[in-house]
């Protein structure tokens, strides 16, 4: 076995790493792309354009490309953006799973945030089981008025039919993506969200009246309740 040095790039010339940006660029399709896009096709790491150019837009406008601006992210922006992860996947997202096409955004923001992926998901668990936006508001339940041949006794609500993405997150925290009636792992779009006593009978949008269910059951069990034995 012949043991080799890996190529030191401190003398490459400028011009040779903005080509490799060039082609990249060409490769992808895209005139902006971000470091962790480079890194996968690039023949150099993004950290060596940032020590030679000083950033890594400034390494991108030399090579003529688009600058890729970064948002000025809220914890709130961050947070949801794990929310819709976890729900996605039917389970606690990944570090290295934090990329496009599941996040909108990647890992930088939340270690520079909260100064670390663990930590980052610490406060995320901390905010996802706060109730602050679970408001008990009153709502009556729509009938439609051109339909005259049902009549129904409106039923008033004190939740929204609607399930949050926060709320589906603590049902995927408890449940898992299991289906509670056959116990069959699902995930993505196949995970269904019910109200354990239907919504139109009065059952409320809160954690204690909600599970998860496959399609299967979920379309078969249509306004039934069902009680865990």
């Amino acid at each position: 076995m012949k043991y080799e040095l890996n190529m030191y790039h401190r003398n490459t010339p400028d011009q040779e790493l903005l080509d490799d940006l060039k082609k990249v660029a060409d490769q992808i399709g895209m005139n902006e792309f971000t470091r962790e896009q480079y890194n996968q096709k690039g023949n150099f790491a993004s950290t060596t354009f940032e020590k030679r150019f000083g950033t890594w837009n400034k390494a991108l406008e030399k090579a003529g490309l688009k600058i890729t601006r970064k948002q000025n992210l809220s914890e709130k922006e961050l947070f949801e953006n794990i929310e819709e992860a976890w729900v996605k996947l039917g389970r606690q997202p990944l570090y290295e799973e934090m990329k496009k096409p599941l996040s909108k955004y990647s890992q930088m923001p939340y270690r520079k945030i909260f100064g670390g992926w663990r930590k980052a998901l610490e406060a995320f668990i901390e905010y996802i089981n706060s109730n602050n936006e679970e408001v008990q508001e009153t709502e009556e339940n729509e009938q439609d008025e051109n339909n005259s041949d049902t009549v129904e006794i409106a039923i008033k609500h004190k939740t929204k039919r609607n399930i949050s993405e926060r709320l589906k997150v603590q049902v995927l925290m408890r449940d898992g993506n299991k289906c509670k009636l056959c116990g069959i792992t699902v995930t993505g779009e196949d995970i269904h969200f019910d109200h354990i006593k239907p919504w139109s009978k009065g059952g409320k949008t809160v954690l204690e009246n909600l599970q998860v269910l496959c399609a299967t059951h979920n379309l078969a069990k249509g306004n039934l309740e069902y009680n865990e034995k």
